[in-house]
């Protein structure tokens, strides 16, 4: 494991420094007001040019999870972010500015994101811990400190981003899927908060799932492709598809048309008919896809969009054909947010891209010193991003 120092001026890193704090970008110096141990940070750029960053948050880990928005009674905002060392951090975001509000650790490294249902949020460790987290506010729109209030060890290794229908947690793991009560409160005390509702045995490591009414699509370490039939009892098979690759990358449902893609490591990407299981197109990608796929529709149109192992980025349409492509210098592995007529992703080549959804062109580029693999995030016409630098990284768009 490599690890990453910032200069910082006018104090002593040696006496000063703490792992989670947070300073300014253009290495200002903190004024007496401003305290490194109030954890907090303001903008050196009043131009606010996109692609400029005027925020680094150090954690105590690499961060490859996505980091999530959470909603406040108040007018504030608040970010959820988790590292590989259990830190899970809720942040208070208010404009240039970043305040921790808590920071609790859980045992084991969180590598995907976190979800958020209600008043609880859910991660989940790579050793198998799942946990939820209270996420909770005072009648000033005050963040009351998180704690646990659940946890269950699976007993399996688990790799997959967790899946919620805001009744149930689903999580995918090393050898199937399971699904877990996550409904923490009924009048009539039905049901019992975290209680094991049903599982379903698959061969080997598992995607990230997707769901589409009572209808459950997911890959596997097999090279199959399922989709499943799920209610209150379990799940049941209604098709498969194999490919000539393990399947890692989460399935992507069409917004308009009545079909699901997925990428394979065998460099395609499949489109199938979501009833009947049958393939209508596939695209040669030409290098592992393990990035998640996402969709966006302009007019009538749908466009679909995804990274390689190769640094690839691609934007097909909904016959498959290719509409543009950008080639980043490392494997792209991050799930794409699309906003307004932009896209942005993370590559393994430490920079975060924006490109123009309707060209490719290149509309924004900044450098980490590390590996991104997260969702970003907006907040305020801000994006915020995780590296395996540690730090979660602000920058203008």
């Amino acid at each position: 494991m490599s690890f990453v120092y910032k200069e910082l001026k006018a104090f002593s890193p040696k006496d000063n420094l703490r792992l989670d704090e947070t300073f300014k970008v253009a290495g200002g110096v903190p004024s007496a007001d401003n305290a490194l141990a109030e954890l907090e940070s303001e903008s050196q750029n009043p131009e606010q040019l996109p692609g400029t960053g005027f925020l680094n948050f150090r954690t105590k880990a690499h961060i490859t999870a996505g980091l999530v928005a959470v909603n406040a009674p108040a007018e504030t905002n608040y970010l959820l972010v988790a590292n590989h060392k259990g830190e899970i951090i809720l942040l208070q975001i208010q404009g240039d500015k970043v305040n921790v509000a808590w920071s609790l650790n859980v045992p084991g490294a969180i590598y995907r994101t976190p979800i958020v249902v209600g008043e609880h949020a859910f991660v989940v460790t790579k050793q198998g811990l799942l946990v939820a987290i209270s996420i909770k506010f005072d009648g000033n729109g005050h963040p009351i400190p998180g704690t646990i209030a659940w946890q269950k060890h699976l007993g399996l290794t688990v790799f997959s981003k967790l899946l919620t229908t805001g009744r149930i947690v689903i999580v995918a793991a090393i050898s199937g899927i399971q699904a877990y009560d996550c409904f923490f409160s009924s009048e009539n005390n039905a049901g019992t908060f975290g209680d094991k509702l049903w599982e379903h045995k698959l061969d080997g490591l598992v995607s990230s799932p997707a769901i589409d009414g009572s209808t459950l699509f997911i890959g596997s370490e097999d090279k199959h492709f399922y989709a499943l039939r799920y209610g209150g009892e379990g799940a049941s098979s209604l098709w498969s598809y194999k490919t000539e690759g393990p399947i890692r990358s989460k399935p992507c449902i069409s917004q308009k048309g009545n079909f699901v893609l997925v990428g394979s490591l065998d460099g395609f990407v499949y489109c199938f008919d979501r009833v009947s299981g049958q393939l209508i197109w596939s695209f040669p990608a030409r290098s592992a896809v393990q990035s998640d796929l996402v969709s966006y529709v302009i007019g009538n149109d749908e466009y679909f969009l995804f990274g390689n192992d190769d640094g690839s980025f691609f934007c097909l349409n909904s016959y498959g054909k290719l509409q543009w492509s950008f080639k980043t210098n490392g494997r792209i592995r991050s799930e794409a947010l699309v906003t307004g007529d932009n896209v942005y992703f993370g590559s393994e080549d430490n920079h975060l891209y924006g490109l123009k959804t309707i060209t490719g062109q290149l509309s924004l580029k900044y450098n980490t010193d590390g590996n991104l693999n997260g969702k970003p995030v907006i907040c305020e016409n801000r994006l915020y991003i995780g590296s395996t630098d540690s730090f979660v990284h602000g920058v203008y768009i």
